[in-house]
């Protein structure tokens, strides 16, 4: 078996211009003061999201090599799911623990965030870099 024997029929896609998913790429530095075990909490706060928010369409934590700096990737199907997922998050018991065990670095969403997203993280105190859709694709 090899990767040439693999073939792709679908000449389906959808523009992403057109999609209206938004993603977060959320990068973090790790707290060395931190008194959370940072597996274990990554581990709680991702089966969180994943039995409570069927909106969510990935969340991952991608660690660097000296385990002293974490991408947080997140994916919702729309703008409106962002907003639930942070109204979620700042009033669940992961808030006070996730900024004791991280420091956000930067926080960049793409994808169409509306309005009501942007006030959202703004009255909230996030400092967000948004990023429209050019152009591109997925399958």
């Amino acid at each position: 078996f090899s990767c040439n024997e693999v073939k792709n029929n679908s000449n389906e896609f959808l523009r992403n211009s057109s999609s209206k998913n938004i993603t977060f790429i959320i990068d973090l530095k790790v707290n060395e003061n931190s008194t959370e075990d940072l597996n274990q909490f990554i581990n709680e706060i991702t089966e969180n999201v994943l039995k409570s928010e069927s909106f969510c369409l990935e969340y991952a934590y991608y660690i660097s090599e000296d385990k002293k700096s974490i991408t947080l990737y997140e994916k919702y199907d729309e703008s409106s799911s962002g907003v639930k997922h942070g109204q979620n998050f700042i009033n669940s018991p992961y808030f006070e623990r996730f900024f004791n065990l991280f420091t956000l670095e930067k926080f960049i969403v793409t994808g169409p965030a509306t309005k009501e997203f942007k006030d959202f993280a703004l009255e909230n105190g996030f400092m967000i870099d948004y990023r429209e859709n050019v152009d591109g694709f997925k399958r």
